[in-house]
């Protein structure tokens, strides 16, 4: 991900506007790197670049035309949401790679893109024995549980350079355990103590990448000097290289090396070495006589710690970023996926709140757990009448009734209008469901809340409640 030092001090109001567009992006390419899978968030967004606020579009620049047409074709939908709910100005994000931007545009950028290099060059560089800054990956922000006790145990032996089982540990299990982060716990611990010891990480694509571009040019040796030298050496998401036999037979040779030399190799997959069934018979063989642990599931408890250790990792930097019992409960009970899902829901809170100023609410955090259970099939209008029912504490007979009472007609017009936008179905299909009405009276509704709902918080606040227990609804009808 590009970093960029941002003034303090804005000189003009186009200026103002490009630096708050580019603080924006920087906060969709967090929530991204969290929700998007770690090979295809560095193999099509990592080096995505900000390059301008052109007229009310905010253009980004792809390194090639390839990378620029996987992120329109695959994730524009997904960034644009994002920057709608951060953006208030009504801009949308437009990519196109590097070659196809004007060449006016393409030469302010590549001349703001040296002033960003040379001010960093400028910036102080640690030195030896001096700690480096915080690291996103660290055994001090590990969660231990019975689920990954035995992988964090050997880990952290590994970086400690205490003696191991074996030369070879192989760590598996579902993706989004937390192997990744034991792997770069390794790293990280390393890399910042005493430790006399080279430690190479690198994902299985990126090995296959720099193989297939070395062969290209018919010289592999800057990979091989690379992993081969390492007394650590780090293999992430192995599954990406099963079945490419070249690819596993020079992987396999630089395994072989580093063992030789005494040095230590640790693996993570998603399966284990016996269920990758396209991986070299011989690899295979090497890898099952090493260690084998397992990295399981966490359990309710540990997701709970999971979701307290990622909002105090985000407290200690932003002061006033705080999740009550009530939100980290509600974001356990309703994002069901692995880890990295519930560290998404916790900066999806962040940056709709503390991050612009805003505090914390239990609509927030329902909001983000939306973002985060999107592949949720829309409700269905029954279900919409339920929640709205649950919320306002009204009954059937009364929503479909044809009462006007301000006690029946409001919660009867937000459930028309969440059925409208949350729903499939038309005017007309709607209005049969509250008492036969006329799809005019539906139409009435929905344009009534719509002009209202943007200055009027008590309405926002109640759609949101209505939405929440709606969420709840299609929560138990999915178990």
């Amino acid at each position: 991900m590009k970093e960029y030092n941002i003034p303090e001090l804005e000189k003009t109001a186009a200026e103002g506007s490009a630096q708050t567009a580019i603080v924006i992006w920087q906060s969709v390419i967090e929530v991204l790197k969290n929700e998007v899978s770690p090979a295809s968030f560095g193999k099509w967004l990592k080096d995505l670049e900000f390059v301008a606020d052109m007229e009310g579009v905010i253009q980004l620049a792809a390194p090639t035309g390839i990378q620029s047409d996987r992120v329109n074709n695959d994730f524009i939908h997904k960034i644009n949401m994002l920057w709608a709910e951060r953006d208030t100005s009504g801009r949308r994000v437009a990519v196109c790679s590097w070659a196809d931007l004007p060449s006016d545009v393409r030469a302010l950028a590549e001349e703001a893109r040296a002033e960003r290099a040379a001010r960093k060059t400028e910036e102080p560089v640690v030195q030896p024995g001096v700690r480096a800054p915080a690291r996103h990956f660290t055994f001090d922000n590990l969660v231990v549980a019975e689920s990954n006790r035995l992988a964090a145990t050997v880990c952290t032996k590994i970086a400690g350079n205490q003696a191991t089982p074996s030369q070879i540990v192989y760590l598996y299990g579902h993706h989004g355990v937390g192997k990744t982060h034991l792997l770069k716990a390794i790293e990280s611990q390393i890399e910042v103590s005493d430790d006399e010891r080279s430690v190479v990480y690198m994902s299985a694509e990126e090995f296959m990448v720099a193989f297939v571009e070395g062969v290209k040019r018919r010289d592999t040796s800057d990979l091989k000097s690379r992993l081969r030298g390492a007394d650590v050496l780090l293999i992430d998401d192995l599954q990406a290289i099963a079945g490419m036999g070249g690819t596993q037979k020079e992987f396999f040779g630089n395994i072989r090396a580093v063992v030789g030399r005494g040095g230590q190799v640790v693996i993570a997959a998603d399966e284990s070495p016996s269920q990758l069934g396209a991986l070299n018979s011989r690899v295979r063989d090497e890898f099952q006589g090493g260690v084998l642990i397992q990295v399981d599931e966490p359990d309710e408890e540990m997701r709970r710690a999971i979701v307290r250790m990622k909002a105090q990792t985000i407290a200690a930097e932003n002061p006033g970023f705080e999740l009550c019992d009530d939100a980290v409960n509600l974001i356990v009970s309703r994002v069901k996926g692995p880890g990295r899902q519930l560290y998404g829901a916790v900066c999806n809170v962040f940056t709709a709140t503390t991050f612009i100023g805003q505090p914390v609410t239990l609509d927030d955090v329902s909001a983000a757990v939306r973002r985060q259970i999107g592949e949720m099939r829309p409700p269905t209008i029954d279900q919409v009448k339920r929640a709205t029912m649950t919320a306002f504490d009204i009954t059937k007979t009364d929503i479909e009734s044809a009462r006007r009472s301000r006690s029946i007609a409001y919660p009867r017009q937000i459930a028309m209008y969440l059925c409208r936008k949350l729903t499939t179905r038309s005017l007309p299909q709607i209005g049969k469901f509250f008492g036969n009405r006329d799809h005019t009276t539906v139409l009435y509704a929905v344009r009534k809340l719509e002009d209202a709902v943007a200055s009027d918080e008590t309405l926002r606040r109640d759609i949101e409640k209505v939405e929440r227990a709606l969420e709840d609804i299609q929560a138990n009808a999915a178990k």
